[in-house]
């Protein structure tokens, strides 16, 4: 992207390990299509696939892990701090920044940092009540908020379940928001006229 929008900014640290912050859904929307063009003019990736981020409900079956418990290590937050920066690991021990990724323990699919760290942008518009269906795509047009999962290293435990959900404007930036991407080879399924999303293969 060739731009450091952290820079400068209080409670950053910067290097190759650690997540990038102070990044807007529309920048994050961006690197991926940058990156999925990039990989397919390097002949690294088939035609009919892409980077993206992660829709909510692909976000958390990530974090989830095939657990239905609060957090993907149980429901108690006893032993978060093997596996997520919180508030009561970072903040409170006056430790005031995002940490390299994966110093701390993955879930059971090998996944770092989907709790805690840093929050992370979804593709989907933010609605109150969440939509049925497989892996539904909240797109619709009156919403303008994005949907931000994870919790960061400033908040408190309860606010890194993989339950927790939180918006925000598409422009903002913030010290503690980042993204991760996903690749599909389909793209989600898109809202019907009457604005719920259908389930893939309805």
């Amino acid at each position: 992207m060739e731009t450091r929008p952290w820079q400068g900014q209080p409670w950053i640290q910067e290097g190759g390990r650690f997540p990038a912050t102070c990044v807007s859904w529309e920048d994050a929307r961006e690197f991926a299509r940058r990156l999925t063009h990039q990989e397919r003019q390097a002949d690294r990736l088939p035609a009919g696939w892409e980077y993206s981020l992660p829709t909510e409900a692909e976000w958390e079956y990530a974090c989830r892990a095939g657990t239905s418990t609060a957090y993907a290590c149980g429901d108690s937050a006893e032993r978060l701090d093997d596996y997520a920066w919180h508030e009561g690991n970072t903040w409170d021990r006056q430790d005031k920044s995002a940490h390299a990724v994966g110093q701390k323990e993955p879930n059971a699919w090998g996944l770092y940092d989907l709790h805690g760290n840093v929050d992370e942008w979804c593709l989907d518009r933010y609605r109150t009540r969440r939509l049925p269906g497989v892996d539904p795509l909240v797109d619709l047009p009156h919403l303008s908020d994005r949907v931000i999962r994870g919790g960061a290293w400033c908040d408190r435990a309860s606010s890194c379940r993989s339950a927790y959900r939180v918006s925000h404007a598409p422009t903002r930036r913030l010290f503690h928001l980042g993204f991760r991407v996903v690749l599909r080879s389909t793209p989600p399924a898109e809202p019907e006229p009457g604005g719920e999303a259908a389930p893939p293969g309805a």
